[in-house]
């Protein structure tokens, strides 16, 4: 499974001033992009949208600008620092609009008062997102969970993602206070939710059973399609690292359906913050089946070999279908690739000698078109429309 990290922080002290990490001398240290792709890659993360760091308020606006210009292939967009209190707000927007890159804005709202959001002023300010495409992400403590939620009425047409699962104090138990502001929120239809940063508020010697409650709360409430994942990094390494987390959300949600993880993982981010995949590309093609094999090659298929299956999702190779048309008795192949090697992920595929007999029991009952090219089997075809 693909998944797009919605919620990643990288911290350049060579670069930039982080006045808050002077109290969180755990992670103030530098946290590039390459070393978070190391680890990230080898879990399935194929895109990262930044998330402002709350630099120096005069910073604001370099930071994005830096993370955007081709710091790292695999960064998505980012979601910058911006002061919807102030006057000249909209002289900032018009800055970021013009900005490629840029998916939305945060205001850190749970480290200060709670007047902050609920001047009239701010809420008018984030009423200009909504033309230039752009979202609010919501940072709020439990408790404000109220406050939050007056300030998404009065934005009706804004779409705001709720940060962290709304802050649940795991640690300290307090689950039906934040259950009851989530369910509260959660019926507006304006706001998603990010199931991101919770190990943090869990006590560091945390289990799944633990944290599963407060997500499962958060997507029963928001449902499937409201819902995206994110990594909190560096701030998740605090009670976990990344994969850890990676892997305790993905036991958590283990038992819905493929369809459904994906919209958590990548394909809610993907249409909420407009998101085109860098890495992903569709395929399609088309092959000849004989008459005679056509009940054989259904069987084996119905029953498609464990190895080549993980050789496929090794190549970086999902959504893959192949459907028969018949009378005319033509295979039509379909899958999305998420590497970035497409070339070296094939050569793998067919080096496998699991691959390699799979092919050799299949490949007789095939036949391939008069006008495939010669290095091709399956003849290849030009996508002309695509709707996501």
């Amino acid at each position: 499974m693909r998944i797009v990290d919605t919620h990643l922080h990288l911290v350049y002290l060579d670069k930039f001033t982080y006045p808050w990490l002077g109290g969180a001398p755990a992670i103030n240290r530098q946290w590039d992009a390459p070393a978070y792709f190391a680890e990230a890659e080898g879990l399935g993360i194929e895109t990262a949208l930044h998330m402002e760091v709350d630099v120096a308020e005069r910073e604001m606006e370099d930071e994005s600008r830096f993370v955007l210009d081709h710091l790292h292939p695999r960064i998505g967009g980012a979601i910058a620092a911006a002061r919807p209190e102030h006057v000249d707000f909209p002289a900032h927007l018009e800055r970021f609009a013009q900005l490629k890159g840029v998916k939305g804005i945060r205001r850190i709202l749970h480290t200060q008062p709670d007047e902050l959001s609920q001047d009239e002023l701010f809420a008018a300010n984030l009423r200009r997102l909504t033309p230039l495409g752009l979202t609010f992400d919501l940072c709020v403590l439990a408790r404000q969970l109220p406050i939050a939620r007056q300030l998404v009425v009065k934005c009706p047409d804004v779409l705001f993602v709720l940060d962290h699962c709304g802050v649940p104090d795991i640690a300290g138990g307090g689950y039906d206070s934040w259950a009851e502001g989530i369910s509260r929120i959660a019926e507006l239809p304006n706001v998603a939710a990010k199931i991101s940063g919770i190990t943090a508020y869990a006590k560091p010697d945390w289990s799944l059973d633990d944290i599963r409650p407060y997500v499962e709360h958060v997507i029963d409430c928001f449902g499937w399609d409201r819902v995206v994942w994110g990594s909190d990094h560096p701030v998740v390494t605090l009670n976990a690292d990344l994969t850890r987390w990676v892997a305790a959300t993905k036991a958590i949600v283990s038992g819905a359906s493929e369809t459904e993880q994906a919209k958590l993982f990548h394909r809610n981010a993907e249409r909420l913050y407009r998101l085109q995949s860098k890495a992903t590309k569709r395929y399609g093609s088309i092959l000849g089946l004989k008459p005679e094999a056509i009940a054989e090659y259904k069987r084996v298929h119905a029953a498609v070999w464990p190895k080549v299956l993980e050789q496929i999702k090794a190549s970086h190779i999902s959504n893959y279908s192949i459907y028969l048309r018949e009378p005319e008795n033509l295979l039509f192949a379909y899958f999305e690739y998420s590497g970035s090697d497409y070339a070296a992920d094939m050569a793998a595929m067919a080096a496998d000698p699991n691959t390699q007999e799979w092919w050799k029991l299949c490949m007789p009952m095939q036949a391939p078109l008069a006008s495939k090219t010669e290095a091709e089997w399956w003849a290849g075809m030009e996508e002309v429309f695509h709707l996501d």
